[in-house]
């Protein structure tokens, strides 16, 4: 049911959880070791930039961070299918790891970004609709700390990217890293396992695609606000080699 990749992250993220919050200092900060929320065995892997809530919003840090590496864990141990019922009884929002929030999103969230994304790459319409993209991708942040509004412009905490380096999330056929100038151009290579090919950036369209054998990664600004539907449009020709320039 799941794959062997994602079986050995989960079990390195608990184990490095539990040590994590063994030490107090760390207490009610966000989890280093959260893996993400979709469908693990999709294709697709959508990295943005970081979370987009203050860490003083406690429930959503409790279950969306700290807490992940255990939901998946529980899922494993009880071979726990999709599905998009509530996992925490004491919730009042979230869902559970697979299906984290149910209902559809303003034009210009990021998730709406997403569905509009993996809907063209997998030519299907009804991915638009309620989030249901999340049983088609596997979404999770470069940044494991939250934050509404991006507080930095360079990410270099290196426990965080030495769990990127994991062999899960350099499994999938796709990659979106949605964190513009986050990594380097030498990071993305040596943490995914990718070469770069080509820079097709524009002004305020940041495209930048590496690939390694059928694996593509694509390095682009976090998908929302004025991101044009024109670009995703592009972005998926580019996933395909549709599109052999840029221009």
């Amino acid at each position: 049911m799941f794959r062997s990749d994602f079986i050995d992250i989960v079990q390195i993220a608990h184990q490095s959880s539990v040590k994590f919050y063994d030490n107090e200092e760390h207490i009610g900060k966000a989890n280093p070791f959260f893996i993400g929320f979709g469908n693990p065995n999709s294709d697709l892997l959508i990295l943005g930039k970081e979370k987009g809530f203050e860490t003083g919003n406690s429930e959503q840090l409790n279950f969306e961070s700290i807490k992940n590496p255990n939901e998946w864990l529980y899922n494993i141990q009880n071979k726990t299918q999709y599905h998009k019922g509530k996992q925490y009884a004491t919730s009042k929002h979230y869902l559970n790891a697979y299906f984290p929030y149910n209902g559809k999103m303003k034009s210009g969230h990021t998730w709406n970004k997403y569905s509009k994304l993996t809907s063209e790459l997998l030519d299907n319409p009804a991915l638009t609709e309620n989030n249901s993209f999340l049983e088609y991708a596997f979404i999770s942040e470069v940044n494991h700390e939250p934050s509404k509004y991006s507080k930095i412009r360079k990410f270099d905490f290196q426990t965080r990217i030495n769990f990127l380096n994991n062999d899960f999330y350099k499994s999938f056929q796709y990659t979106i890293l949605g964190c513009g100038n986050y990594l380097s151009l030498k990071t993305i290579e040596e943490t995914f396992d990718v070469k770069f090919c080509e820079d097709y950036s524009k002004p305020r369209e940041k495209l930048v695609f590496f690939k390694n054998g059928k694996r593509k990664l694509i390095l682009t600004r976090q998908l929302s606000m004025d991101i044009r539907n024109e670009f995703i449009t592009t972005l998926v020709q580019l996933l395909n080699e549709e599109k052999k320039s840029y221009t």
